[in-house]
């Protein structure tokens, strides 16, 4: 036991040396905390001064230092493994919780509810005390969606009535949003009250002085940024587990805005089929008018097997519309409802509306009960 407690010290104290060089070679100095630190913290030191390094790795050109710096950055990315390894636990509680609060979300069916539900499963599993959904437009500004505090039903609308009405808010380089975008990753803010990343608008939603952030960005395309906080200060496991609901989250919410989509070009083609139909019906009932007007003398070609239509005179034009008399002529060839509607160029249900119509009317038990029916009172018997 005294070893490994020897060990942990060890490697707090030189991830914390390896951080302070690191900031001296990239010309600037860093305070850290006094007093023991506990593991998160120096974890987050690590994360934070790998960052930075990275980042002068790719924007220097070509610096004399090169060499060195390279080697910090592999030093700090192998203190930062182990360190994620310290702290492996709680990271696996937290991805369990992460996955009951997707878990909430599976069943949401509609995008405004998806977004509306997010804050509020996140903070319910996740241990967040407060927590906030905002989206990006076409025209890149930040927009609140939903909030939710875990203490206070009203804050939300008071999130809204803050961000609404300040100043638009647009993405641009010094915003702690932008600098998401750019890593690809999420952020912790240590200290949202001087940090000039964070404008006064998110400084209000923050509602603490140390809060994480982090972009839902499926498939690559951000559309809007989660931010959470325990109302004190929060740590690298915080920021962890808010990027893994956020990247869940984010095809989650994908999918369900494709099934809303797809849904409302079923109803749209329903609808076409829907008018369609109706203004095939309307060219049907225009075809009888013309053949009843010249007696039925037309080609079959035009009106297929209906030729030994009623004269317009007889009884049944009282009982029966024009539709029905073509129906019940068809029934009478012996043709299915299937077959009717292939003819008549309607839906089988259409067809089937159409016969149970005329079965009330002649009283009749069955079909071939209608076509019997038919034929006494076309031959003017009773």
């Amino acid at each position: 036991m005294k070893d490994t407690v020897m060990n942990a010290e060890e490697r707090r104290g030189k991830a914390i040396a390896v951080v302070k060089a690191a900031h001296i070679a990239m010309s600037g100095a860093v305070e850290l905390p006094d007093g023991d630190l506990e593991d998160s913290l120096v974890e987050q030191l690590v994360d934070d001064a790998l960052h930075r390094l990275r980042d002068v790795l790719a924007t220097r050109p070509q610096p004399d230092d090169i060499g060195s710096l390279a080697l910090l950055a592999v030093e700090l990315s192998e203190i930062h493994g182990q360190m994620v390894a310290g702290t492996l636990d709680r990271r696996l509680n937290g991805l369990s919780d992460v996955q009951l609060a997707l878990g909430k979300l599976r069943a949401v069916r509609s995008t405004e509810e998806m977004m509306a539900r997010a804050p509020r499963a996140l903070c319910d599993e996740c241990g967040f005390k407060i927590a906030t959904l905002m989206r990006v437009d076409e025209g890149g500004r930040v927009i609140p969606v939903s909030g939710f505090h875990a203490e206070n039903p009203d804050w939300e609308k008071t999130f809204k009535d803050i961000m609404l009405n300040s100043l638009p808010v647009y993405l641009n380089a010094s915003l702690i949003e932008s600098e998401m975008i750019r890593r690809r990753s999420a952020l912790i803010v240590h200290d949202a009250y001087n940090d000039p990343r964070v404008t006064t608008e998110h400084l209000r939603m923050a509602g603490a002085p140390s809060y994480v952030a982090a972009p839902i960005m499926p498939e690559g395309r951000v559309i809007g940024f989660l931010h959470a906080s325990h109302g004190s200060t929060v740590d690298i496991v915080d920021r962890d587990i808010l990027w893994a609901f956020a990247e869940g989250y984010g095809y989650a919410l994908e999918r369900t805005i494709l099934v809303e989509r797809l849904y409302e070009h079923g109803e749209r083609m329903r609808e076409l089929m829907r008018s369609t139909d109706a203004v095939l019906e309307q060219l049907r009932e225009a075809d009888l008018q013309i053949i009843s007007a010249y007696g039925g003398e037309m080609s079959n070609s035009k009106v297929p097997r209906v030729a030994s239509f009623a004269a317009p005179l007889s009884a049944i034009h009282d009982l029966l519309t024009r539709r029905e008399i073509e129906i019940i002529e068809l029934m009478a060839h012996g043709d299915t409802n299937r077959q009717i509607a292939d003819r008549l160029i309607v839906s089988e249900g259409t067809v089937k509306a159409h016969v149970g119509q005329i079965l009330r009317k002649l009283k009749a038990a069955n079909r071939a009960e209608a076509v019997s029916q038919y034929t006494r009172m076309l031959h003017g018997r009773n």
